[in-house]
């Protein structure tokens, strides 16, 4: 079996990285990451394999980090992980990364020790933190419009955004309605109606800025022919900068 290092990276490198990349996704306050690291403890000074402190609620959150590589994780292990925790002068939280195995009574002290144990597969990992960046970068159907809603394509089977905006006369079309989204996407089965958050509205002014995305238009209502909701709209192009000037807060 291929572990990680095949690819030239020790189990720890991975671990470091990962923890580096979601402190700076969630940017995290007064974080700091260390990595190989000496620390002196009450009886001796230890080597620990990764350190990351950051500051929630006003509380500084100490966590130390120990990595099993390619191999399997035992009682013993455990057990020296945890008089490590035990030597120092400050009370962290533990936990163990490993990839390959772990025995069950290293899970039970683990457990008995309020030590995490954590099994490490990169393409787990990046699949993951591919998905929670998506997350962050395209809009969500709970939310709602502040001020605009856009259509996207949605899979078929699942419903879940693709990342693909519906384009409407070579522009992304931002409704000023729900409504109005709604009678259109009636039209286009392959799509759903999508709030922008202020947030997401920055990301996609961005994107059209750096040539990513065409044009952006707002789309707003026209006289309906019919007591029912029917897609009849008039859609202006609006530049970047009076999108930003006049709709972000």
């Amino acid at each position: 079996m291929e572990n990680n290092n095949s690819q030239g990276l020790t189990l720890t490198d991975l671990v470091f990285s990962l923890y580096c990349y979601r402190m700076g996704r969630e940017n995290v306050i007064n974080s700091k990451i260390l990595k190989n690291i000496k620390v002196k403890g009450k009886n001796i000074e230890h080597r620990i394999d990764v350190y990351v402190e950051f500051v929630q609620m006003n509380n500084l959150e100490r966590t130390i980090i120990k990595t099993i590589d390619s191999k399997n994780v035992k009682a013993k292990d455990v057990w020296q992980f945890d008089n490590l925790l035990k030597d120092l002068d400050f009370f962290p939280k533990g936990i163990l990364y490993f990839n390959n195995k772990i025995d069950e009574d290293a899970l039970k002290i683990a457990k008995k020790r309020n030590i995490q144990v954590i099994h490490f597969d990169v393409i787990e990992e990046t699949i993951r933190n591919v998905s929670q960046t998506l997350d962050l970068i395209l809009p969500d159907r709970n939310v709602i419009g502040d001020p605009f809603w856009v259509l996207m394509k949605v899979k078929n089977r699942t419903k879940d955004n693709t990342g693909d905006y519906f384009g409407l006369e070579d522009s992304i079309p931002l409704f000023t309605s729900k409504k109005l989204a709604d009678a259109l996407c009636k039209r286009n089965p392959d799509f759903a109606v999508f709030g922008l958050s202020q947030h997401h509205l920055s990301i996609l002014i961005s994107f059209v800025e750096n040539g990513f995305l065409p044009e952006l238009g707002i789309v707003c209502p026209s006289k309906q022919t019919s007591s029912t909701i029917d897609y009849n709209g008039v859609m202006y192009k609006i530049g970047c900068k009076n999108l930003k000037e006049i709709y972000m807060k």
